[in-house]
């Protein structure tokens, strides 16, 4: 096989993957989950939560991007340690502490948001 077929298989293959369907993951009621370019997002904002969606209640551990922006969360149960997240978007609720433990089985997380939030203690190892 010359060099231009293999390109052009490599080609096609890439191609195959782009028209491919991404398969659907679990969502959360009253949440909206979408695939945003190969990433699953699922968007919870606003939606008076008083606590974080568990896997049982459709949280999936594949979630990229997960939005709590806007509830009403006053604390924050552990996540699964084999959870993918990378980005946890925490703005608006009612929290007033961080601590270990609630971001402990976050080890893929490069992205926080806590704004707006009444934050008034933060353990000093929280993010370790």
């Amino acid at each position: 096989m010359g060099g231009g077929t293999g390109r052009l298989l490599s080609f096609l293959g890439l191609l195959t993957l782009c028209w491919a369907r991404l398969p659907e993951l679990e969502c959360p009621e009253d949440c909206d989950c979408h695939y945003f370019r190969i990433n699953w997002v699922t968007d919870c904002s606003e939606t008076n939560l008083t606590a974080v969606p568990t896997l049982e209640e459709g949280l999936s551990l594949n979630v990229y991007v997960l939005n709590l922006n806007g509830n009403n969360l006053t604390e924050i149960e552990p996540f699964p340690e084999d959870i993918k997240l990378r980005s946890l978007k925490l703005a608006d609720n009612q929290l007033t502490k961080v601590t270990r433990v609630e971001f402990a089985g976050l080890g893929y997380l490069l992205d926080l948001d806590l704004s707006g939030n009444q934050i008034t203690h933060v353990e000093s190892d929280s993010f370790s």
